[in-house]
């Protein structure tokens, strides 16, 4: 994802190309840590990275990439190269690091020759060491193909050329990714001064008008940092995380735009591949397709910034235990997920072949409790005609259709969400627990508020936030919260009645918690008979999160690919510089889904394994879901039963034919079992 900004958006800021910017370029090459995929093998590792790519990254070849790119950033950012990172100008220095998104390895054999191709696409990153938040970021792909004899495809000199090709590539490419940032790197300083002080609170004199939003951390000139916990229009509210100095002066450096700073912040917490896909890749795709003109903003993430905190510490005087770890997790979060990608080839005639190739994809907005509050779904197909083997290859083709169908997942994500803010009361306290006025239901069991007071300084009505809450029940008037932790912890504050609950969610009325669902996390989805569908459980989680009315949560057993969605936020705050989440409370509703598919096929075998024949297969199927409690019971079932054609093929292409025309069939029948879920609860 590329982060973009235009500095005549923002006028009242101190805007130059570089700012008051200091580099200090990483070693070494990141994500050569993962797993890797053998070539010329049966390898079922879920890998973008190829083994030859790992190997040809040698001792010799990481001192030439440093070589390189340090170069070429002392050439493009002559004066910003920071040689060390001092106490005093860390607040201002970002780490430069190259990291490895995908080295791919795949043949295509025309006759007695046949091209390699070795796709790799590296990412440059500038991120903020303090607190794990991407400045800039950009990737490029470089794809050289080398033809081969086809008998000299596994030999060594072959092996040489390969590895050969991917060291070129990648000191090219450090290069042009840093002559592409020289380009459009454009940054914009914002100031602000402390204008008085609530306790331990500080009351800045800048807020959302000019580009300061909440969860900024914003440094001094003598290495001071604060974190703002609220932002309005024309102040902001700050809490100190190092404060030695008393600075009263305090600077922002963004690529942002003023819009994006006022929107609720999301962030992609995950992305289930099955196929190797790059999933860095994959959420670069989307973030891109996602651009500026959404209801919400994502907030740039380095995940592998553990790693990078920890490497930059050895070099460097900055304290890493002292200094980072500090940033807030946003409210809202997205996951995607790739379907397994249905590819094939089917002869034509003699010399020709039509390759298809079909891929789906999806995308989903969680909040803090774990509810779904919005999905999109999108597809994209190819078919070519290839004659003689002169064609592109099948994997070339997965590639251009995966990324079509992410472009349209983006586009179609940003569509369908608005947000509101809406202005609570809190109505009684008791004990560790506060009411809070809600006849509008716009809090959900299990969402994570933030409780208000409002004081008087500087002559000004300031909101102040003093409480993390989250909700635990609810009746139609009055929602019940949990006092979780205070925001700050230098200050003895409690929350009396009156106090203020400020809340910006999807337009969409909660209902009665008792009828929310997830996926059963203790039992895997059950299909018997004659075919097996890879997507099934994917697709029935994705037919209740986008069509039942009542609330579907993330919060149960994962899909394929996928990581469980408490793990995939502890995950981030292990390794992209969030703060640990002691008080993160997902909920998790007392009723799970169990998918069920049953499959019977009558075929003329006769007819349907001719060559060069179609036929039509009768398919009688029953679809549906189990429905299990706390105490893991089963309490009801829900299905159909439903017969249909399917049109065969040849027995090479079988399994493929026919997963593409279930992935057609099959989410309006679940639709169905949604509906009748819902009316039978």
């Amino acid at each position: 994802m590329q982060i973009k900004k235009l500095a005549w958006l923002l006028p009242f800021l101190s805007a130059s190309a570089y700012a008051d910017l200091q580099i200090y370029p990483a070693k070494g090459l990141f994500g050569l840590d993962q797993e890797c995929k053998q070539a010329f093998v049966h390898d079922e590792k879920n890998s973008p990275i190829a083994c030859d790519f790992i190997q040809s990254i040698t001792p010799s070849i990481r001192s030439q990439l440093q070589t390189s790119f340090e170069g070429a950033l002392n050439q493009e950012f002559t004066n910003q190269i920071a040689q060390q990172i001092q106490q005093n100008t860390k607040h201002k220095t970002y780490i430069a690091s190259l990291e490895v998104l995908r080295a791919g390895e795949y043949f295509v054999e025309k006759q007695s020759t046949t091209e390699i191709f070795t796709p790799v696409t590296l990412s440059l990153k500038l991120t903020n060491i303090l607190t794990g938040e991407v400045l800039y970021s950009e990737s490029l792909t470089s794809t050289q193909p080398i033809k081969v004899l086809t008998a000299d495809l596994r030999s060594p000199v072959t092996k040489q050329q390969i590895m050969q090709q991917y060291q070129a590539s990648v000191i090219t490419l450090s290069s042009q990714l840093v002559k592409k940032a020289k380009a459009n790197l454009q940054l914009s300083e914002i100031k602000t001064s402390v204008l008085d002080q609530w306790k331990s609170y500080l009351i800045l004199d800048k807020g959302l008008n000019h580009g300061i939003g909440q969860n900024d951390e914003l440094s001094s000139a003598e290495g001071d940092l604060i974190h703002v916990v609220y932002a309005d229009s024309d102040y902001a509210v700050a809490t100190p995380i190092l404060v030695n100095n008393h600075s009263k002066q305090f600077v922002k450096l963004t690529t942002n735009v003023r819009q994006a700073v006022s929107k609720p912040k999301a962030l992609v917490v995950d992305v289930a591949t099955t196929q190797g896909e790059s999933k860095d890749l994959v959420e670069q795709i989307f973030s891109d397709a996602i651009g500026d003109g959404a209801a919400f903003s994502l907030v740039p993430v380095n995940k592998r910034y553990s790693s990078l905190a920890q490497s930059v510490s050895e070099q460097t005087q900055l304290a890493q235990a002292e200094d980072i770890n500090h940033r807030e997790l946003p409210d809202l979060f997205i996951r995607l997920n790739v379907l397994p990608t249905v590819a094939y080839l089917q002869p034509l005639g003699k010399i020709t072949q039509q390759q298809v190739v079909h891929s789906e994809v999806f995308a989903e907005m969680l909040d803090r409790s774990g509810r779904v509050i919005h999905v999109a779904h999108a597809s994209d197909e190819v078919k070519d005609v290839i004659s003689d083997g002169m064609g592109f290859s099948l994997e070339n083709r997965q590639e251009v259709v995966l990324k079509n169908a992410l472009i349209k997942l983006g586009q179609e994500f940003k569509k369908g969400i608005k947000f509101t803010r809406s202005d609570l009361k809190i109505s009684a306290k008791d004990g560790n627990q506060v009411k809070i006025s809600d006849s509008g239901l716009r809090l959900g069991v299990g969402t994570k508020i933030y409780i208000y007071n409002q004081q008087k300084v500087s002559g000004r009505l300031v909101s102040i936030p003093t409480w993390e809450a989250t909700v635990i029940s609810r009746d139609q008037n009055e929602a019940v919260a949990q006092l979780d932790a205070a925001i700050s912890g230098r200050d003895n504050l409690s929350v009396t009645k009156g106090d203020i609950v400020l809340v910006n969610n999807s337009q969409q009325a909660v209902t009665d918690s008792t009828d929310s669902r997830a996926m059963c996390s203790f039992i895997s989805s059950e299909q018997s008979g004659d075919l097996q569908l890879s997507a099934f459980p994917t697709l029935t989680y994705y037919a209740f999160a986008t069509n039942s009315k009542y609330p579907f949560y993330a919060t149960g057993g994962a899909l394929p690919g996928q990581m469980p969605f408490q793990a995939s936020v502890t995950y981030m705050t292990q390794n992209a510089g969030f703060k640990q989440q002691l008080n993160f409370k997902p909920f998790v509703p007392a009723k799970c889904i169990q998918p069920v598919l049953k499959s019977k096929l009558k075929i003329d075998t006769s007819k349907c394994n001719a060559q060069d024949h179609h036929c039509k297969v009768a398919a009688d199927f029953t679809l549906g879901v189990r429905f299990f409690d706390q105490k893991q019971q089963k309490i009801a079932a829900q299905g159909i039963q439903q017969e249909f054609n399917l049109i065969d093929s040849q027995l090479d292409n079988r399994d493929q034919l026919y997963n593409l025309q279930l992935l057609e069939i099959i989410p309006p029948l679940l639709k169905q079992v949604v509906q009748k879920a819902d009316l039978a609860k």
